[in-house]
């Protein structure tokens, strides 16, 4: 089972080692293979984004974990969502 960046996880694993050993594979809320946007992907991010968070963890790790958490990863940077103080510094200390 493989969920969030897991998921590649599992995915890779199958591609290198093949399935006759698995029983099942679950993937859950995983990130997709190709996140970027490009013009066969033309629904994902633009490469700057990720630029950024690389910035960001490379210049000061520790605002980065609040940060994310605090704005896209839960979806509090979005109009009308109340964030929660909580979820934000809990999931900081998960990253």
């Amino acid at each position: 089972m493989g969920h969030s960046t897991g998921g590649g996880e599992v995915a890779r694993y199958l591609a290198r080692h093949g399935e006759s050993r698995v029983a099942k594979a679950v993937l859950i809320s995983s990130v997709p293979p190709l996140m970027v946007k490009t013009e066969a992907n033309p629904g994902g991010l633009p490469k700057d984004v990720f630029d950024g968070l690389q910035e960001q963890t490379a210049t000061n790790r520790a605002q980065f974990y609040r940060d994310l958490p605090e704005g896209p990863f839960y979806g509090f940077n979005r109009p009308g969502v109340e964030p929660i103080e909580g979820i934000i510094q809990i999931g900081g200390a998960r990253a």
